[in-house]
């Protein structure tokens, strides 16, 4: 549960959780594409996957929250610290 008694903080950090938790998916779902047509080996970046996010947006009709390429550098730290993705 929640806590929203910390105000404009606790609503910055739901907010990067809710980011971290959709790239998270979006890179495992970019990634997989990427394995699939032969690019196993090549190295995702931060312009790549907010190029894909970007079209999601607009190609897609997707509903996508406002991503920056910081949240995406963001995200990438964390799935480094965690083990789940290789520098």
């Amino acid at each position: 549960m929640i806590n929203n008694r910390g105000g404009e903080s606790s609503r910055i950090e739901q907010t990067t959780v809710l980011k971290t938790a959709f790239l998270s998916y979006y890179i495992s779902m970019y990634n997989t594409v990427n394995k699939e047509i032969g690019y196993e080996d090549a190295p995702i970046t931060v312009d790549e996957i907010y190029d894909f996010i970007q079209d999601l947006k607009h190609e897609g009709g997707k509903r996508v929250p406002h991503i920056r390429k910081e949240d995406i550098s963001y995200c990438f730290s964390l799935l480094q610290m965690s083990g789940i993705c290789e520098p």
